[in-house]
């Protein structure tokens, strides 16, 4: 507790020791640094691929040509990330080496959140940003998963460090620079073009001076220039199918997305009373100058959620994951507040720090230890893999079939001859399959709407009644983190020849 009391202690005895503390500055921003890569790293492959993390894995070891059809026509979106990830799995194709690249996102934003604290506020209020972060149970949820979140928070905070560096010393370097990253950030996720907005917003509350426009507007259409492919995909892919699974606005949503920004539940309460303090602080200020940092952190945080819920009542658009590059913003203005308590008490502001790095650690624990976070893909992909005979057949299809073939290729023993079918409606193959085996949910994602789950309880009622004479179902399944295999073997009397 002392090391973060120095942290926050805004009170040094003499202009010595503040000194002393920038110098260890650096210091500390590496050992947060270090930190942040620890906990990301840590049982980094205890749960296995999900849906998601498997066509991510699919469109990585694609070839080529498929990669440019696929994406061009329907996964535009995330496209920076799967191209570096397709040059990342050159390095292997293991779950530890393919999440390591978003492992290794998620730690570099750590400084780059610390340098953009440094430049809108100070050292202090820098460095608890940098701590925040590593410890947000939100951020290394995102981390340890093989897409493209780590990598759009990362591009935003560059976008918005070049943005601040360019209104307080313009140069054309640094403005193309911000063009560069805020172009990079929209092909990692295109909810990075609210940050864009977020940040154009910003600028109406530069008051006493008008912005740089001069190198701005230059800046801005080179930026517009390197959107332009987006913009083709736009105008030939104009459909909302991709977003058509995401449920109709509630407030248990917008919640979501508070949690998410913050601490589970009641918990994101110590977060929104140090965001209560930093717009204590921005109303306080006793300049435009020393109001913007805040104003622009604010906006930052508030713009895109406003939006897309304003989105939503005519298309559903909310999704937490999707605003996850307000993380920075959060971490930014609870530092900001808990700086601004320590200028009143420093107990107090020790006491919130303590308890939101508490909350935090607890967060952290509970995603590593509880299930309900993961998809049972690994386990029941597993388990089919050890128990399939030559001429089996296997039905499971959409995504799901994706991770199980991803499974399927990295199996390290021989695995015998066996067909994989998309659906139960598919034909099985003459002759007969010995065994037939089905994997799927057993648990409805509330987050999807109207969503059958693949070989679910459904699809594996229908191949029972399509199928009861000639299969008979087995007693034994597995069953791992809501996702099961079924196991239909031929019955005995179909299986005799007839007289």
């Amino acid at each position: 507790m002392s090391n973060t009391s120095a942290v926050i202690d805004s009170n040094s005895p003499s202009s010595a020791g503040r000194a002393r503390s920038f110098r260890m500055a650096p210091l500390w921003v590496l050992l947060i640094t270090v930190l942040a890569g620890l906990l990301r790293t840590l049982c980094l492959t205890s749960q296995g691929i999900t849906l998601d993390e498997g066509f991510s894995i699919f469109l990585g070891r694609t070839t080529y040509f498929n990669f440019v059809h696929l994406v061009w026509n329907s996964e535009f979106n995330m496209v920076l990330y799967y191209v570096l990830l397709r040059l990342w799995m050159n390095l292997g194709h293991s779950e530890f080496v393919i999440r390591m690249l978003g492992v290794l996102f998620a730690t570099a934003t750590v400084p780059v959140v610390y340098f953009l604290g440094k430049r809108l506020f100070d050292e202090r209020t820098a460095l608890l940003a940098a701590l925040l972060l590593a410890m947000h149970p939100s951020h290394l949820m995102l981390a340890q998963r093989a897409r493209s979140y780590p990598l759009v928070i990362l591009l935003v905070s560059m976008a918005s460090l070049c943005f601040v560096r360019a209104l307080q010393k313009p140069t054309w370097v640094v403005w193309m620079a911000y063009a560069a990253f805020s172009a990079a950030s929209v092909y990692s996720h295109f909810f990075a073009v609210l940050v864009i907005a977020a940040q154009m917003v910003s600028l109406l509350f530069i008051l006493r001076r008008p912005p740089p426009w001069k190198l701005a507007l230059p800046a801005l259409a080179f930026l517009a220039v390197l959107l332009l492919p987006m913009a083709a995909f736009f105008l030939h892919h104009g459909d909302t199918s991709h977003v058509a699974w995401v449920p109709d606005l509630t407030l248990q949503q917008v919640l979501w997305v508070l949690y998410s920004l913050t601490l589970s539940k009641g918990r994101s309460l110590a977060y929104i009373v140090a965001w209560g303090l930093a717009a204590w602080a921005a109303f306080r200020a006793s300049s435009p100058d020393s109001r913007w940092p805040y104003q622009f952190t604010f906006t930052w945080m508030l713009v895109p959620p406003a939006v897309i819920i304003a989105a939503s009542l005519y298309q559903p658009l909310l999704v937490e994951r999707y605003l996850s590059i307000c993380i920075p913003a959060s971490v930014l203005l609870a530092a900001a507040g808990i700086i601004q308590l320590s200028r009143w008490t420093r107990a107090a502001a020790i006491g919130l720090l303590a308890l939101i790095l508490l909350y935090s650690a607890s967060g952290i624990r509970f995603y590593e230890r509880h299930p309900e976070f993961a998809e049972g893909w690994r386990g029941a992909s597993t388990y089919v893999l050890a128990h399939v005979q030559a001429g089996d057949v296997v039905i499971v299809g959409g995504l799901a079939g994706l991770s199980f073939d991803y499974y399927r290729e990295i199996a390290k023993v021989g695995l015998p001859s066996f067909a994989r079918l998309e659906s139960v409606a598919t034909s099985l193959p003459s002759p007969p399959p010995q065994n037939v085996w089905l994997i799927g949910d057993t648990r409805f994602n509330p987050n999807w709407k109207g969503a059958v789950p693949a070989a679910g309880q459904a699809e594996v009622q229908g191949f029972a009644v399509a199928h009861q004479r000639d299969y008979c179902p087995l007693p034994t399944h597995a069953e791992m983190d809501g996702v099961r295999a079924w196991q239909f073997r031929r019955c005995i009397s179909s299986s005799e020849p007839s007289q």
